[in-house]
């Protein structure tokens, strides 16, 4: 029978989690989460929608045909104010035979011995955070808010795969457009952002038929800049094309990530065992509810 911790306060909590931020920020390649609000949309030629079309065709193709995803080795760089800390990360990616989303992250310091592991099961329901030096887990249900009860900020499963896969469209709102302009290869989508009066702008350039995005900001309704990201470095893994450098950067928290990946591996086997928490969930760790985060 596991162990169950004795209750602490929240704040005692946070500090713990704090403690290994940078390692979780390879799941929060996100934008801000809220209720999608009523907008008018631009109505577009249809020349110009079947242009679109396309290039959401592909973006869309790209995730479908990527049953697996394992990126052995990545670097990531967290900057928060005068604060500067690099970790190196390896993240596996799988969808289930039911069609569910699998994902682990890994933190390793400086003799490759693991410091953290991170596993979102969408078929269990399941995330869960453990702290491998302190012998300490953080479990709770999958959910759009499981990360906003870690770090206080919303955020959606879907942006993780959003960011993943270099796809702000994944979340299938591609209808609600307020602007689109292009000049030449480069294509600028603006739409409203999920939360009620933040914008959206997406930009993308096409090449050779291939769009690449480049680009993704979200602004306040007073024009503030709450996050951006960006993707470049593009290569081409198993005939699919794929960012290898990532940045995010949240102003309002003084926080910047960079992330660098070394090699990308697609469509190979990774066994189920890989996204199985019940050894982090055993009587050898500390369990701690999500739950408690939120109290």
């Amino acid at each position: 029978m596991r162990r169950i911790h004795s209750r602490r306060s929240k704040r005692e909590t946070g500090i713990a989690i704090r403690t290994y931020k940078g390692f979780c920020f390879a799941f929060l390649f996100a934008i801000v989460a809220g209720c999608s609000p009523i907008t008018s949309t631009i109505q577009l030629t249809p020349a110009a929608r079947a242009e679109l079309d396309a290039i959401l065709t592909t973006l869309r193709v790209r995730y479908d045909l990527t049953g697996s995803l394992k990126i052995p080795q990545m670097t990531v760089t967290i900057e928060e104010g005068e604060q500067r800390e690099e970790l190196r990360e390896s993240l596996w990616y799988k969808r289930s035979e039911k069609g569910g989303e699998l994902l682990h992250i890994q933190a390793v310091g400086g003799f490759n011995e693991p410091r953290g592991i991170a596993i979102a099961n969408q078929d269990k329901n399941q995330f869960i955070l453990s702290l491998l030096n302190e012998r300490r887990t953080y479990s709770g249900p999958l959910s759009d808010g499981v990360l906003r009860e870690i770090f206080g900020i919303d955020l959606r499963v879907s942006d993780v795969l959003s960011a993943i896969f270099a796809n702000p469209f994944l979340d299938g709102r591609t209808n609600n457009f307020t602007s689109v302009e292009s000049s030449g290869a480069k294509f600028t989508i603006k739409r409203p952002g999920v939360k009620e009066g933040h914008v959206e702008t997406i930009t993308l350039f096409v090449r050779e038929g291939e769009p690449q995005v480049t680009e993704w900001h979200i602004h306040d309704e007073n024009g503030v800049l709450q996050q951006r990201a960006a993707f470049s470095d593009y290569r081409e893994v198993s005939g699919i094309l794929r960012p290898h450098k990532v940045e995010i950067e949240r102003p309002l928290e003084d926080t910047r990530v960079a992330v660098n990946i070394a090699k990308v591996e697609l469509n190979v086997e990774i066994s189920d065992s890989k996204f199985d928490a019940a050894r982090f969930l055993s009587e050898d760790f500390e369990v701690i509810p999500l739950s408690e985060l939120a109290e």
